[in-house]
């Protein structure tokens, strides 16, 4: 039987979730001695594990690469790949962005002299390139979007939008659409994100994308 968590003790993945939420509910801001309080435990239950504010979002940070890395591992882009796959695959991962959108948040008003910070998301960027290039030509290899999207020039900008959009896109809902629910904001953004793909669309690649609900 394992030991129990006391009030006063609890463990890394806890202290973690529970940060998380609050994070989540009451801004990003929030200090080290403010959290702890809210947690129930002492400044020092959070430093032992996380010295500081940015290594206590390093970790959360792996929370969600860890969670959005064993989501996406059960994609496969293959030659059964379509826009209503894809969808459901986008939406998935707006879902997992959403419950950790405080580390999104934080990522997007971090400064450079936060050297850890900075390495954790270069370390998932190399990844997530990666995998957008697996899927930019999956696309194209089986007839929806053109090759052109594979040009350098062209790939670096359908990049720049696609990134952007990926990651900004709780930037934009917290600053103004806090007020409506994520719920009905989703598949907004979700089409937003799709339409970086219109230039490219093959004329397949059209017929399959004005055929997907994204609501």
């Amino acid at each position: 039987m394992g030991r129990k968590v006391t009030k006063g003790k609890k463990t890394k993945e806890s202290i973690l979730d529970e940060a998380r939420k609050i994070f989540n509910e009451e801004g990003i801001f929030l200090t080290l001695s403010a959290i702890s309080k809210k947690i129930g435990i002492t400044s020092g239950g959070i430093t032992n594990h996380f010295p500081t504010k940015e290594h206590l979002f390093v970790g959360l940070s792996e929370q969600y690469e860890n969670e959005l890395n064993e989501m996406t591992s059960r994609f496969q882009f293959g030659p059964e790949l379509d826009f209503s796959k894809l969808t459901a695959f986008f939406s998935e991962v707006m879902d997992i962005q959403y419950k950790h959108r405080s580390v999104i948040l934080f990522f997007s008003v971090m400064h450079q002299s936060q050297s850890v910070m900075m390495g954790q998301l270069l370390k998932t960027w190399l990844h997530r390139q990666t995998r957008l290039e697996n899927l930019a030509n999956t696309l194209v290899s089986i007839g929806l979007l053109e090759k052109k999207i594979l040009e350098p020039k062209e790939f670096a900008v359908f990049r720049f939008q696609y990134v952007n959009l990926f990651t900004t896109w709780m930037v934009s809902y917290s600053l103004y659409d806090s007020g409506k629910s994520f719920e009905s904001m989703k598949p907004i953004y979700l089409e937003g994100i799709f339409r970086v793909f219109e230039k490219y669309l093959t004329e397949k690649g059209m017929a399959q994308m004005s055929a997907v609900s994204l609501t």
